[in-house]
Formats: structure tokens, C-alpha cells, sequence
């Protein structure tokens, strides 16, 4: 057995001297317990200093995310703004395409609200604002703009744009001579050469107002196709409707000849616009 160890206590004033006697197995452990304490609190601090480093990194990385998440959502802000411009813009012309009245009262309604505000960046709750704000008023908009568009698309379907019979024009609209005495004077639609006999289509859907005998004309038919608008086939040969009946776009109304004022076989062919005869030519394709 190993002898215990002693310590050497000496008072202040160096008068007394005293031994103390320490078993070794006190001191050992002593020294351990102490080296214990010593080490738990630096690995206290290593495990509180790593967690708080773990956190941090976490933090950094939420961070990150929500950096790169806010990035992607004014990418896609700035996208869907050019979206509704461009829908602007094409409104815009198809407007500008149905005349400078059409669709005022919502045309002018509103401001326009897409873009931000220059030199100040908007937050993503103000640019979803502006985003709603832009849909918000485009809704009207194309409400009336589908409106007028259908209203329109009727009108259209119900203009006489097809050719009534197929040949030349042997005589166009607008002033000319008289066939009979030389005479100005002037012609309120077209002659179209073509064979007696040949059959005449109607070249919208119309309802016929007139289907007479009588006049230069001869035997003719007029058809009202709404809107103001007419149209008058003159010279024929036989009439194969009657007033008051409606005709489908394509119907046979009557075949080509030459009754009334007539130099020969042809089809006079009128369209009338508010009681006013204008060019056919514009409203038929070539052919």
C-alpha cells in the first residue's frame, strides 16, 4: 500500500508548522472530480455552441428559400403583367376596329392600373393589389367588348357578301353613259353578264320586301337583311319568291334574263345602305 500523501500547512507568520495526512484516494479523487466539472462545461459550451451554429444554418437556409421563393414570385408577377398589357393592347384594336364609339362607357372607365408606380418597388401583397385591380377592370371591358363583337358577328352574317350569280361585270356602279342615248348618267349597281336561265342565289339570309313586275327594272326582287342594309336583283327571267317570305343565305330567289330596260341577258344587282344605293363592290370578294 502506497503511503498517503502530506501537506505542509504553514501559518502566515512562519511560527507554526503543521502536517496534514491525505489518503491518495481522496486526492485522486478530488482531481478527477474536478477534471470532470472541467470537462462537462467545455463540452456543455461545444454543444450549446454547435446547436446555436445548426440554427443558424437553418435560419440561413429558410432564409434562402423564402429569398429565392420571393424572386420566383415577382418573375411570375412581371409575367402575368405583360400577359394583361398585351390584352390590353389587343382590346385596344379590336375597339379601334369597331369604331371610336363602341364600348365608350367602359373603355374610359377606368384608369390603368397594372404598372407600378415608377422608381418604386411594390411589395408582393401591392402587386397582387395591382394584378386584381388590372382584372378587375378588364372584366367589363370584355363583357362589352363580347357584346359588341357578337351584336357585330350578326351583322356581318347578315350582309350580302357572296356574289348572286358567277360571271363579269359588264357595267360597274357609279357614273356612266347611257346605254340607250349616251346620256351621263349614273349606275346604281353593277351588271353581271350571265346566261339566261342561270339561277340566283341569295347572298345572305333576308326576307323579301319587294317582288315585282313592274318598272325598268322588270321583274325584280329586293331583300331586307336588317340593319338597314338591302339588296336589289333586277332583269330576270323568273321570280321564285314572294313578299313577306324569308330566304336562307344561298336560296334560289328567282333566274337571270332579260325583262325591262335591258340591253340583254344579265342580272342588275343593287346593295342599299339606309335607303342610299352604294358599290356592291366592296362587300364581294374576286371571283
Amino acid at each position: 500500500m502506497k503511503p498517503p500523501f502530506s501537506l505542509l500547512v504553514i501559518h502566515g507568520d512562519g511560527s507554526r508548522v503543521s502536517r496534514v495526512y491525505l489518503p491518495r484516494w481522496i486526492l485522486y479523487g478530488t482531481l478527477g472530480s474536478l477534471a470532470a466539472i472541467v470537462v462537462a462545461s467545455f463540452s456543455g459550451e461545444y454543444l450549446l455552441g454547435r446547436r446555436d451554429g445548426d440554427q443558424v444554418a437553418a435560419l440561413r437556409r429558410r432564409v434562402d428559400d423564402q429569398r429565392a421563393l420571393i424572386d420566383s414570385f415577382h418573375t411570375r408577377v412581371a409575367a402575368v403583367r405583360g400577359e394583361i398589357m398585351a390584352w390590353k393592347a389587343l382590346h385596344t384594336r379590336m375597339w379601334a376596329a369597331l369604331g371610336p364609339d363602341a364600348g365608350a362607357e367602359v373603355r374610359g372607365a377606368a384608369a390603368d392600373a397594372v404598372a407600378p408606380v415608377a422608381g418604386v418597388e411594390p411589395t408582393p401583397r401591392e402587386d397582387l393589389d395591382l394584378l386584381a385591380t388590372a382584372v378587375a377592370q378588364e372584366g367589363p371591358r370584355l363583357r362589352e367588348l363580347a357584346r359588341v363583337t357578337t351584336r357585330t358577328g350578326r351583322i356581318v352574317h347578315a350582309l350580302p357578301l357572296r356574289w348572286p350569280v358567277r360571271g363579269p361585270v359588264k357595267s360597274g356602279y357609279g357614273p356612266r353613259r347611257s346605254p340607250w342615248n349616251g346620256a351621263p348618267e349614273v349606275h346604281e349597281g353593277i351588271d353581271i353578264g350571265s346566261p339566261p336561265g342561270t339561277p340566283i342565289e341569295s347572298p345572305a339570309a333576308g326576307t323579301v320586301v319587294e317582288a315585282s313586275s313592274q318598272g325598268g327594272l322588270g321583274k325584280h326582287v329586293t331583300l331586307d337583311h336588317g340593319n338597314g342594309v338591302r339588296s336589289r336583283y333586277g332583269h330576270l327571267k323568273k321570280l321564285d319568291v314572294k313578299v313577306g317570305q324569308r330566304v336562307a343565305k344561298g336560296q334560289v330567289i328567282g333566274l337571270v334574263g332579260s325583262t325591262g330596260r335591258s340591253t340583254g341577258p344579265h342580272l342588275h344587282y343593287e346593295v342599299v345602305v339606309a335607303g342610299k344605293p352604294v358599290d356592291p363592290g366592296p362587300f364581294l370578294g374576286k371571283h
